[in-house]
């Protein structure tokens, strides 16, 4: 058995696409024998018994950071004066952070790790850093440059790649994030990147040995009794329930085109379930408030009793370039419940997925409105036909911690 460090800025409590992934591989590792470590920037409000965590940070402005986003977000429409005084110290912040941060917001947390780096008396088998965000790769090399470890990178979202809402200031960074990119792809032992074409890219941009990559596919588990809920809704309904959980981001994932292929269904409620900002920029476009509903995020599993009690279908809305994948459509498909799959470009790497579940329908601003219509009726008798273990066999945690477990 094994000894795993695993560097990621983000961790639980935290709650996003990332953090859910490396608890469920980080759970699969512990139930195979082997030990595992996170190091991580998250403040941690408990131990988990099975699961050495190793908080490294500023615990005081982490908590600032969150008690101002959280208050935030928990404003209602009668704050008018504290609701502008938040969006103002928000703009303020991001502008510093995305003018003159580098590698990315958790620079600070970066300079801790170097700082106490040589204090940590740290014992690993194999080393694992993952992004989003990048810095996590940087703090992994600094803890390992000494060690010289065997070194895996799981690649959530692209760094130098990413020219749509980059991570920091192209103009002043661009030539050092290529630099440091590169370098270590070059000295790590197995890099994962998401799908496949985003390997492609990278292995051609970058000069990456192809033999040290691996598609580090999204995740999700199973749950038979999820499934039941899923199997026990009423789908006869007229007015089709849809949610969405999640959030956009200006450049990378927008709503525009999804909501106006939603109005052709007429008769429909949609629930977001999403973050302020986002609300923001759905709110830009022209809704009906009869159909539209504004929720908060909500925790995972309240999320996931959600999904299958609650609605007919789950959207999932694509990205605008090919090298970012919704993770969040493989924990949908893993529910049985349809799934909607809202494409904005023609090489979005969520079609490949929808050839091998039948819950995953791929749409566009050019489908036909009543074929599909028919196409989902058809489904929704036949909802008891999820095929779980091909899911299992390409998603679950265990298949792929075989690419990972090699060391």
């Amino acid at each position: 058995m094994s000894k795993y460090l695993i560097v990621t800025h983000q961790f639980l409590p935290h709650v996003s696409p990332r953090t859910t992934r490396w608890k469920l591989l980080v759970d699969e590792l512990v139930s195979l024998g082997h030990e595992v470590t996170v190091l991580t920037g998250t403040k941690q409000h408990s131990q988990d018994s099975n699961i050495e965590t190793i908080f490294v940070g500023n615990s005081r402005a982490s908590n600032v950071v969150v008690s101002l986003r959280n208050q935030s977000n928990s404003l209602d429409s009668k704050n008018r004066i504290k609701s502008i005084i938040f969006k103002l110290l928000k703009k303020v912040y991001r502008f510093v952070i995305r003018n003159f941060a580098w590698p990315d917001y958790t620079m600070f947390w970066l300079i801790s790790v170097f700082k106490v780096r040589k204090k940590l008396n740290l014992e690993y088998d194999v080393l694992v850093t993952v992004s989003l965000p990048f810095s996590s790769h940087i703090a992994g090399y600094l803890i390992n440059k000494k060690m010289g470890k065997p070194w895996i990178m799981d690649v959530g979202d692209p760094f130098t790649l990413k020219t749509t809402a980059p991570e920091n200031n192209s103009f002043l960074y661009g030539r050092l994030n290529k630099h440091y990119e590169t370098k270590f792809y070059q000295q790590a032992s197995k890099v994962l990147f998401t799908h496949d074409d985003a390997r492609k890219i990278h292995i051609k941009e970058f000069q990456i040995n192809p033999s040290i990559t691996a598609v580090g596919q999204p995740i999700s588990k199973f749950r038979e009794h999820l499934y039941e809920q899923t199997k026990n809704y009423n789908y006869t309904n007229n007015d089709i329930k849809f949610g969405y959980f999640g959030i956009f981001t200006h450049g990378v994932r927008t709503p525009v085109n999804f909501i106006n292929f939603l109005d052709k269904f007429q008769n429909y409620e949609m629930h977001w379930y999403i973050n302020s900002d986002s609300e923001s920029i759905l709110q830009k476009n022209t809704l009906d408030s009869s159909k539209h509903n504004f929720n908060s995020h909500v925790a995972r599993d309240e999320a996931l009793q959600l999904m299958t009690k609650s609605f007919h279908c789950l959207v999932s809305i694509g990205n605008l370039n090919p090298n970012q994948i919704p993770s969040k459509v493989i924990e949908y498909i893993a529910t049985g419940k349809p799934v909607i799959h809202f494409a904005e470009i023609n090489d979005d790497p969520v079609i490949h997925i929808s050839d091998e579940f039948d819950n995953l329908f791929i749409i566009t601003k050019n489908t036909d409105i009543n074929i599909f219509k028919k196409d989902l009726n058809k489904f929704f008798s036949e909802i008891d036909n999820f095929d779980s273990k091909k899911f299992n066999k390409l998603y679950s945690p265990s298949a792929l911690i075989e690419k990972l477990d090699t060391f």
